[in-house]
């Protein structure tokens, strides 16, 4: 069956797009390739007579659901119906704080919501993001998460609303919950977290407190699960009974001042990262320390990795030097006391201290090591997590200098007051739950990185856990502040990004970052070409107060812009 699709490009002009397409054979949850757009004046088409002044931000005609049974639903194809003036959810001007979250998963985003009067559906909408690629289904559920209603149609990479008609519409019942969503098969959707935090009554319709609800997966299931109050920006065309047609007056919806907390990311972040998009428990923010002196530059490794004629560290220049005897570590798990020192041990435990000026070196230690108002140097040593472990080593007042750090889903947390120099960040391990954003790095403030090899390749898991990035810093429980990044190699990852450059928008201090400055690095291509997925940074805003971005470049020499 061949037909004509009419997209909205422009303020008067429109494409037809058209689609060949056999009935009863499913599309692809991939991308693909636009067809060949024809392009002419909104006067010369017909589309005028079919749109008035609704949301029609994208309009097409589609694939939809006819009728549902128990064991099924039956698919008809869409008419090009004269859409009317309906109401909907959410506002006409309403846009996402994040136009991509990181997760790159297949996750089905949707809203729960009740009408207030009884009326009909009769289209679907979604926020088209510029990250969302291959969205190509939506779908209307009863609140038990039977198929009221879903609609095919072909994808695009024109950013804004986008509405669906329906074949034939939908009633809905005064009081009844029902869910609209749509899948994202690659993740990269827009969200806005705490807009739906609490229970609210707008434009019509009852929204329960997390009414922005997530699954990951083909969306076989009805999305169920939510996420910091996040709106995924999923809506319905709805005709009151007995309505005239009319708009009525369609209030922005409002967004919650932001409050910090520390849960887990869903990415359905992500951020990092996230969004759904889970980040890993963090600790609470510790209190800062005054600022550190200026760290001298470390002496390049001999050996290691060789990228423009540069030496970077690897396992040859990093850890306990060669033909060191190891001793078993007797002491205590918990150091509190000041000026201990630490030589040539096998240390099989967590390590917490909080005493000042603690030296461990020439060790490996089998788990993790941690301060947040003590502090402490760790030297020609290993740090060894297992797969599950969290963070490697974090988050405050601490200085590693020619350290491997293996294993957990993060190597480094530099919340505070830490410089990570001539390390090997590396090898993170498979997360077991499937939800964290894994990094080698994470910044917050007063932190000095330099002179590293910085690496996330840890194994892709699924429902959406795996790599953010080598480097991340969000701003998700501080402002990301007074970072310096300096002649560091960035390997090449199967992430979104290779670092993160701490301006992510929508997170509780995505504001007032500063002296965040990148110098000297360089990124390696890798079969992508730009080290991630879509580049080598993102977040990064040169202007701000402070923030600096020179000489960074390809391992081909070639220079990057962020």
């Amino acid at each position: 069956m061949r037909f004509l699709s009419y997209v909205k490009v422009g303020a008067d002009n429109w494409a037809i797009l058209p689609e060949t397409w056999e009935t009863g054979s499913p599309h692809p949850l991939t991308d693909v390739p636009h067809p060949p757009q024809i392009y002419m004046t909104r006067k010369e088409t017909r589309i005028k007579k079919l749109i008035r002044k609704r949301r029609i931000k994208l309009s097409t005609t589609l694939i939809a659901a006819a009728s549902v049974a128990a064991a099924g639903f039956i698919v008809a194809p869409a008419i090009a119906t004269n859409a009317t003036s309906t109401n909907g959810i959410f506002a006409d001007s309403l846009q996402p704080q994040v136009a991509a979250d990181s997760d790159r998963s297949a996750v089905e985003l949707g809203v729960r919501f009740s009408p207030q009067k009884p009326g009909s559906v009769t289209a679907l909408q979604y926020y088209q993001g510029p990250r969302a690629h291959g969205v190509q289904r939506a779908t209307l559920w009863s609140g038990r998460g039977t198929v009221l209603a879903r609609v095919s149609f072909t994808p695009t990479t024109d950013v804004g609303w986008r509405t669906i008609a329906l074949a034939k519409p939908v009633d809905l019942a005064a009081g009844q919950t029902y869910v609209v969503s749509y899948n994202a098969p690659k993740g990269g959707y827009p969200v806005t977290e705490r807009a739906l935090s609490k229970a609210s009554s707008q434009n019509g319709f009852a929204l329960p407190a997390s009414a922005g609800v997530y699954r990951y997966g083909d969306g076989s299931v009805v999305p169920s699960k939510s996420y910091k109050g996040s709106n995924y920006f999923a809506d319905i065309v709805f005709a009151p009974s007995g309505s005239d047609g009319q708009k009525p007056v369609v209030t922005p919806t409002p967004t919650s001042t932001p409050t910090p907390t520390q849960t887990a990311t869903p990415t359905p972040t992500p951020t990092q990262t996230a969004t759904p998009t889970p980040t890993p428990t963090q600790t609470s923010t510790p209190t800062p320390t005054p600022t550190q002196t200026s760290t001298p530059t470390p002496t390049p490794p001999s050996g290691g990795m060789s990228v423009l004629g540069r030496h970077f560290p690897d396992s040859s220049t990093t850890g306990v030097p060669s033909g060191t005897t190891l001793t078993k570590y007797t002491g205590p798990c918990t150091i509190s006391e000041s000026n201990v020192v630490i030589d040539k041990k096998t240390i099989d435990c967590y390590l917490r201290i909080t005493g000042k000026n603690v030296t461990i070196k020439n060790s490996v230690i089998n788990g993790a090591i941690y301060s947040s108002k003590g502090s402490f140097t760790v030297t020609d040593s290993d740090i060894r997590l297992s797969a599950t472990e969290d963070t490697g080593v974090g988050e405050a007042n601490f200085t590693l200098n020619r350290v491997e750090v293996t294993g957990g889903r993060r190597s480094v947390n530099c919340a505070s007051n830490c410089t990570v120099q001539a390390s090997y960040l590396h090898a993170q391990g498979k997360d077991p739950t499937g939800t964290a954003h894994q990094s080698a790095i994470r910044m917050g403030a007063n932190s000095v990185i330099r002179g590293n090899t910085i690496a996330c390749d840890a194994p892709e898991s699924a429902p959406a856990g795996g790599c953010s990035a080598a480097l991340t810093g969000y701003g998700d429980f501080a402002v990301v502040e007074k970072n310096t990044i300096d002649g560091n190699l960035f390997l090449a990852s199967n992430a979104g990004y290779c670092a993160y450059g701490g301006s992510s928008t929508g997170k509780p201090y995505s504001n007032g970052v500063n002296n965040v400055k990148f110098t000297n690095n360089v990124w390696q291509r890798g079969k992508t070409g730009v080290c991630g997925i879509w580049g080598p940074i993102v977040s990064f805003v040169p202007n701000l107060p402070g923030n600096e971005w020179t000489n960074n470049v390809y391992d081909n020499g070639t220079t990057i812009k962020p």
